[in-house]
């Protein structure tokens, strides 16, 4: 039986086998977006995770790129667009701080969900994987926003340890169910407060209509599912996002344009 938590709306499960076909359907870790999601799908796309202005306002890479001299392309890495050309604009760079990196910030998140509610017949039930590296999860860490707060523990209980994970290659995640709207409850919760914010890094629909993916390396997310859904989130003016293939590479210097 699921385990219920102090969270609201998430349950831990014990039984992992939902989670068997997105095992199955990826590929080895750094072999591109088929390594993040599985096959199978229509068609996919890749959101970008906008850097941070000083006045904490989001930036579009396409900004920082006019900024630079680069070229916004659907394969562009941050790092590579984010270094100023010669003969580029030498003005103060658009942005204090780089994109978040393993977590889609909580507008997107919300944003995303609206749009992934849409597509497909079970919102109500969706499975959420939640990597089991994060120092929360296993406790104890002082919480540095709370000054001298004692340790905190684990934040899913005990259990949590010795739970079964769901496993992709060199990755392991914890196991939960609940609404989509659950999507926005991760993280460790304080008095009834989310103190510590994270994006589920993989989450799916019962029917398995869709599957999102936000690997904590990076920084963007990745949507797999109907060519409906995907143009929908390339329309949405919310979101920065490009068409993406199973076979993009992802990692920071995969950019062949802008290196």
């Amino acid at each position: 039986m699921p385990t219920l938590l102090a969270v609201p709306r998430l349950r831990l499960v014990t039984d992992v086998s939902p989670g068997d076909w997105v095992a199955k359907g990826v590929g080895p870790l750094g072999s591109g977006v088929g390594s993040l999601l599985p096959g199978g799908f229509e068609a996919y796309v890749r959101i970008l995770h906008p850097a941070v202005s000083r006045d904490g306002m989001p930036v579009r890479w396409d900004s920082v790129a006019t900024w630079s001299g680069a070229t916004a392309h659907p394969r562009a890495q941050f790092e590579a667009i984010a270094r100023p050309r010669r003969g580029a604009d030498r003005q103060l760079a658009p942005f204090d701080q780089r994109p978040p990196v393993g977590r889609l910030p909580e507008p997107l998140l919300a944003a995303l969900c609206d749009v992934l509610t849409t597509h497909t017949r079970m919102p109500d039930r969706c499975w959420f994987c939640v990597w089991d590296g994060y120092g929360w999860i296993s406790g104890p860490t002082p919480l540095s926003v709370l000054g001298d707060a004692p340790p905190f523990p684990p934040a899913f209980g005990l259990a949590a340890q010795s739970s079964p994970r769901v496993r992709l290659p060199e990755r392991a995640y914890l196991l939960f169910d609940g609404p989509l709207g659950a999507a926005s409850d991760v993280g460790w919760w304080l008095n009834g407060d989310l103190v510590i914010p994270q994006s589920p890094n993989l989450f799916w629909p019962d029917d398995r209509a869709w599957c999102v993916a936000t690997e904590i390396d990076l920084d963007s997310t990745f949507v797999g599912g109907s060519a409906a859904l995907t143009a929908a989130v390339l329309k949405d003016v919310r979101f920065e996002a490009w068409p993406s293939e199973l076979t993009d590479p992802v990692s920071a210097s995969s950019d062949e344009i802008n290196h």
